[in-house]
């Protein structure tokens, strides 16, 4: 089963969002780290039921825009601002689309089937994670010692890795190939902090009646990304 994708829309911001830490970072670019001579099984009822439970709370986390829950369930690597900067650009994304739809009482997303309408320029990582929620309950795993793959995802490179830790089962994204001590990788973590701050801000507006409607919310997006990238 190939992995769940973004769907397309329009977006205010120059780097792609979509699924950097819950899809990208843990979905496709979860790494199987095996080593030492654990045996190797296929999983029983009682560990696949517990596995997927694992997968399936991390995604309906996301769905709730349950940031906590999911940082729970999640093992940052440690040190590593960057996954941390991407997770809280994520759940900003999904509390500014949930800000949207309880005040100004309009879809934040427009269906993929009908005719561009007005449509919020932020990615609704939702979407994604309603779709994972129903594909992992098909799944069925290999155990490796503290370590279990997904066998319809074996031979696809970076498939999802689960980790036992202090007991139970967690995600845990490997680190980024770019060093932390690079201007790159600090760049890289700014941006995202600016991203997370500008989504926020507009969340703010749309609380306090400043942003009226989706293109209200739109414009302050563009306005407060064009500004964090003329300042030095």
């Amino acid at each position: 089963m190939a992995p769940v994708r973004p769907t397309r829309r329009r977006r205010v911001y120059s780097q792609p969002m979509g699924w950097r830490v819950i899809g990208r970072g843990v979905l496709l670019s979860l790494l199987a780290l095996l080593g030492g001579c654990a045996s190797t099984s296929r999983a029983g009822p009682a560990s696949n039921a517990e596995l997927r439970s694992t997968m399936a709370a991390v995604y309906e986390a996301v769905e709730r825009g349950d940031e906590a829950r999911y940082r729970r369930l999640v093992q940052l690597p440690p040190g590593d601002a960057y996954s941390g900067a991407l997770t809280t650009t994520m759940f900003e994304s999904i509390r500014l689309h949930q800000a949207v739809e309880t005040v100004l009482r309009t879809p934040a997303t427009a269906p993929a089937s009908t005719k561009p309408i007005a449509s919020l320029a932020a990615v609704d990582y939702r979407e994604n994670a309603r779709a994972m929620v129903h594909a992992v309950q098909a799944w069925t795993f290999t155990v490796r010692g503290d370590r279990a793959t997904i066998d319809q995802l074996a031979d696809q490179p970076g498939a999802p890795t689960l980790r036992r830790v202090n007991g139970r089962w967690m995600l845990v994204p490997t680190p980024w190939d770019t060093p932390r001590e690079t201007a790159t990788y600090r760049l890289m973590v700014e941006s995202e902090r600016r991203l997370s701050g500008a989504l926020k801000s507009a969340r703010g507006a749309v609380i306090d009646g400043r942003a009226k409607s989706i293109e209200d919310v739109n414009t302050i997006l563009r306005n407060l990304l064009a500004e964090s990238t003329t300042k030095p």
